[in-house]
């Protein structure tokens, strides 16, 4: 079979996904983007750009799975004698735009368990849209969390009142700030206030406050 860079393929019936062999990858299609030089003792591998009906068809379990080991499942190399010669089904522009859709899927699967955690809670929220983020934290946050919580500052801005370091007791949770997301009420030596949940940690306690918290603020910081 003579194989140039941006001929159609499609995998043969039977072959296994090389990396792992858990899953079946027959049928699977899209174009060649790499042809190796050297040619090893099994033969020549080819890597293949999945198209736009592959992607959509693909088991979400092997895409989280590829982005919790930092795995490409956008391409795959694949040796010639597993692939047949296919009729091309899409647009290379197609195809990049498919492959966006579902990095914005399965952003947070590349986070490992605290990421399948933060994907729970948001749902089908957009990753871009802090306002619809912090509405499905809040919901979470308020059925979550058992208060009072005792709490450390774990950082302040200059134009917050408490100081970094600073012990307070988390005693209810409050609004929902544009700027600083989910806000709680604490109360410190010098009086209560509000304060940006993002800005505090619970390292002493053992319950689900801390969970929660910890899975809320690495998500306020890499949305």
């Amino acid at each position: 079979m003579e194989l140039k860079l941006g001929d159609s393929v499609r995998v043969k019936a039977g072959t296994l996904e090389p990396d792992t062999e858990k899953f079946e990858i027959g049928g699977w299609q899209g174009r060649i983007v790499e042809l190796d030089d050297k040619t090893t003792v099994e033969g020549t591998l080819v890597g293949i750009e999945w198209d736009v009906e592959t992607l959509q068809h693909m088991p979400a379990e092997y895409i989280i799975q590829s982005e919790m080991e930092g795995l490409g499942w956008e391409l795959m190399m694949l040796l010639e004698q597993d692939l047949e010669i296919a009729e091309s089904r899409d647009s290379a522009s197609e195809v990049k735009k498919m492959q966006e859709e579902l990095s914005e899927k399965y952003y947070w699967s590349s986070f490992g368990e605290e990421g399948a955690r933060i994907a729970a809670v948001l749902g089908d929220a957009d990753r871009n849209d802090d306002a619809a983020g912090f509405a499905a934290w809040h919901s979470r946050l308020a059925s979550g969390l058992s208060f009072p919580i005792q709490a450390i500052v774990s950082e302040s801005e200059e134009n917050q009142v408490i100081p970094e370091g600073e012990k307070v007791t988390l005693t209810a949770l409050s609004t929902i700030n544009d700027r600083y997301g989910v806000l709680v009420t604490v109360n410190w030596k010098e009086g209560s206030s509000e304060f940006p949940l993002c800005d505090v940690e619970v390292p002493d306690d053992p319950t689900e406050n801390n969970l929660l918290i910890t899975d809320y603020v690495m998500w306020f910081a890499n949305r």
